[in-house]
C-alpha cells in the first residue's frame, strides 16, 4: 500500500503529465509553451534568462525554443540596449494571437479549477503549499550544508 508521500508524488506527476498532454495537443513543445506563457504572464518583453529562472530550466531549452518561435514568426529576438549578449523576446502580432489561443486558455483553466474549490479549500491549499515550500527550503539547505 502506498504511503502518503507516494500518493502526493503520484498526483504531482499526473498533474505534470496533464500539462504535457495539453501542451502537446496545442501543437507546441514544452519549451515553446514556457516562452509563450512567460511573455503572456509578464505582459512585457522578457530575456531568455528571466524565462529560464521562472521555469527553472536550462538556457539551451529556452534558446532552442526561442529560435523555433522566431523562425515561425511568433516572437522577435532583439538585443538588450544595456547588454548586447542579452536578448529580449517579444511577441509578434501572430504570437499575441497564439498566446490567446494557448497560454491565456491554460491560465483561465487553472483559475477556474482553483475557484471551483470552496474558499476554505483554497485557503487550505495555499496554507499547505506555503508550509511545504518552507520545509522543503529547510531540507534543501541541509543538503547544501552537507556538501560544503
Amino acid at each position: 500500500m502506498p504511503d502518503n508521500y507516494d500518493l502526493y508524488e503520484n498526483i504531482r506527476r499526473k498533474t505534470s503529465d496533464e500539462y504535457d498532454r495539453m501542451v502537446s495537443s496545442l501543437g507546441i513543445s514544452k519549451g515553446e509553451m514556457m516562452i509563450i506563457w512567460s511573455l503572456f504572464d509578464f505582459g512585457r518583453p522578457c530575456t531568455q534568462k528571466e524565462i529560464c529562472l521562472d521555469w527553472l530550466v536550462n538556457k539551451q531549452t529556452i534558446n532552442s525554443a526561442a529560435k523555433k518561435l522566431a523562425e515561425e514568426g511568433i516572437i522577435d529576438i532583439t538585443p538588450s540596449p544595456e547588454n548586447m549578449r542579452e536578448k529580449f523576446l517579444v511577441f509578434t502580432e501572430k504570437g499575441k494571437f497564439l498566446a490567446m489561443r494557448t497560454a491565456q486558455k491554460l491560465v483561465e483553466a487553472e483559475r477556474k479549477a482553483f475557484f471551483r474549490l470552496s474558499e476554505e479549500e483554497q485557503a487550505e491549499s495555499i496554507r499547505i503549499s506555503q508550509k511545504h515550500y518552507e520545509i522543503l527550503k529547510e531540507e534543501f539547505a541541509k543538503i547544501k550544508g552537507e556538501n560544503k
